[in-house]
């Protein structure tokens, strides 16, 4: 959910809300957006034979939802792929990714990358790859493309910051919040991963305050994990 700071003025509703889940930067140790400002972060999966576009693979921008006035937002784009120039990851990882074949992984995200968008009006659609992350286990495309599902927990000296990834961060959190993590394959690992800074997949639970049409939000007061991504 996007929020924005607001002067608080009329009358408030609050509710309560979950962020994430069902309804389709930088600390830590994965963050290292610090080469670009303008990294963003894009679901990966392979496209089917013959598809139409610049490129094999389809990219579909983490955390991005469709609104009145951008309604594709977040919809698969299929651009050139290529390795920047100041990339993290080699040409043979990146050539990994672009064998998957789309048999056997239709409805999968089958990576995470980190990049930019480089191409312009005069030229094709262009992603350049700077960061590959590797699913912790299989993730759906409907379960988090075009809705708020890709997070980051972050310390902030004693306090906890939870991120959505290409978006804000939520108010950091000075009180213990609760982490499930059995929806995932391995409980354990992926505590292990979270908490060292793994992006992972799920949903928040933020109480939010709406006055008008203006939306704020409290610290997030759980966060439920299905999934992590692991740097390549």
């Amino acid at each position: 959910m996007r929020h924005l700071w607001t002067l608080v003025v009329g009358f408030a509703v609050v509710a309560g809300c979950a962020v994430g889940g069902e309804e389709e930067s930088n600390d830590g140790g994965q963050i290292a957006s610090e080469v670009s400002s303008k990294i963003i972060y894009e679901y990966v999966s392979p496209t089917a034979p013959g598809s139409q576009g610049f490129g094999t693979l389809a990219l579909r921008k983490a955390n991005a939802k469709p609104g009145t006035f951008s309604p594709t937002n977040g919809a698969a784009t299929l651009p050139v792929v290529k390795l920047a120039s100041d990339a993290l990851v080699t040409q043979a990882e990146l050539d990994a990714v672009l064998a998957i074949p789309y048999a056997g992984h239709e409805d999968n995200v089958v990576a995470l990358f980190g990049g930019r968008n480089t191409g312009s009006i005069f030229s094709d659609p262009t992603f350049e790859v700077v960061e590959i992350y590797a699913p912790s286990q299989p993730v759906t495309i409907g379960a988090v493309a075009q809705k708020d599902a890709l997070f980051q927990l972050a310390p902030s000296g004693s306090k906890t910051i939870v991120r959505l990834l290409n978006e804000n961060d939520y108010p950091a959190s000075s009180q213990p919040f609760g982490v499930d993590y059995t929806a995932t394959t391995d409980p354990t690992a992926a505590a292990v991963a979270v908490q060292g800074g793994a992006f992972f997949t799920g949903s928040v639970d933020v109480p939010c305050h709406t006055v008008l049409f203006w939306t704020s939000c409290d610290p997030p007061s759980g966060v439920h994990v299905t999934s992590y991504f692991q740097a390549n």
